[in-house]
């Protein structure tokens, strides 16, 4: 496979869990936020079982050791999923898609932040980044004085969140097979949210089409097939490139919001938008320098 045809991919990835913000939004007519988290996931999970067995890729685990620390490294990954993906769905319901795309972006910027307290070096370019990312953020959620409107709150918690999750990411696929890491940590997410949705009185179980046609196409569209072609498309494209067409999410999370909500956005928003997306890809060219790079991809949207 070429660079060009990888970079297609993952542009289609990005396309995918631009519109799935939809699929997102949409399912709240139906169920709460965690029984649609928990119903997606599983299905996730349930799509990549015969790439796994088909491949081979559920024997490539050896020594109870390994399959030990896949486990606890799979079960952390779906905790810090299942926080991240909680948020963001409360705060789907009280902002903009365009708020929620590009919010969740921020992700890229955090984590670097996290790293530095983590130990690792960056050069000081990144602090520019960061800054531009901030003031985009604060133009974008309309902030009054230092006040944040809800929505965008809970979506900034969950980026927090997803960023923790990449670092997760990072650390531990990296000694397994990723496929076979990704559905062990949606089963995890999925059977957190499931006990979350039953404390917290959401539907315990999905007996219509209408409830049911929201979470298989998040589920297989957005989970299973979108982490998959992730995985082929940054096999082969370069890690800054990958990182700049996924950043095009946000960009298809508001073109979503406008054609099927007729969300739109003023001049101060857009800038906003703009400084936050430059302020994401700025931050691509300062990587750690030391220790390994951390990829800033999700595993999932």
């Amino acid at each position: 496979m070429t660079i060009t045809r990888a970079n297609f991919i993952l542009l289609l990835v990005s396309f995918i869990w631009g519109i799935s913000f939809v699929f997102q939004r949409e399912a709240m007519n139906y169920m709460g936020p965690f029984t649609f988290n928990a119903f997606r996931f599983l299905l996730g999970g349930l799509v990549l079982l015969p790439l796994i067995f088909k491949s081979g890729r559920h024997k490539r685990e050896n020594g109870r050791s390994s399959r030990k620390s896949m486990l606890k490294g799979a079960l952390i990954a779906g905790a810090l999923m299942f926080c991240g993906a909680g948020f963001q769905q409360y705060g789907i319901q009280h902002t903009s898609l365009a708020n929620v795309g590009f919010i969740t972006g921020l992700y890229i910027v955090f984590v670097p932040i996290i790293g530095i307290f983590m130990g690792q070096r960056y050069k000081h370019g990144i602090w520019l980044a960061i800054l531009i990312a901030a003031a985009g953020l604060y133009l974008l959620s309309g902030v009054d004085g230092f006040q944040m409107a809800y929505g965008d709150i809970l979506v900034l918690m969950g980026a927090i969140f997803w960023a923790f999750h990449v670092i997760v990411i990072d650390h531990m696929s990296s000694n397994h097979d990723q496929v076979s890491f990704a559905a062990m940590q949606f089963f995890a997410c999925a059977l957190l949210s499931y006990g979350a949705a039953l404390a917290t009185g959401d539907k315990a179980i999905l007996l219509t089409l209408a409830e049911w046609k929201w979470v298989l196409v998040s589920g297989f569209v957005a989970v299973g097939l979108g982490y998959t072609l992730q995985v082929i498309g940054q096999t082969i494209s370069p890690p800054t490139q990958a990182a700049v067409i996924m950043s095009l999410e946000a960009v298809f999370a508001a073109l979503a919001g406008y054609i099927v909500y007729d969300e739109t956005l003023g001049t101060k928003a857009l800038i906003g938008c703009a400084l936050m997306l430059g302020g994401c890809l700025m931050a691509q060219l300062f990587p750690p320098l030391n220790n390994k790079d951390v990829q800033p991809s999700r595993a999932t949207n």
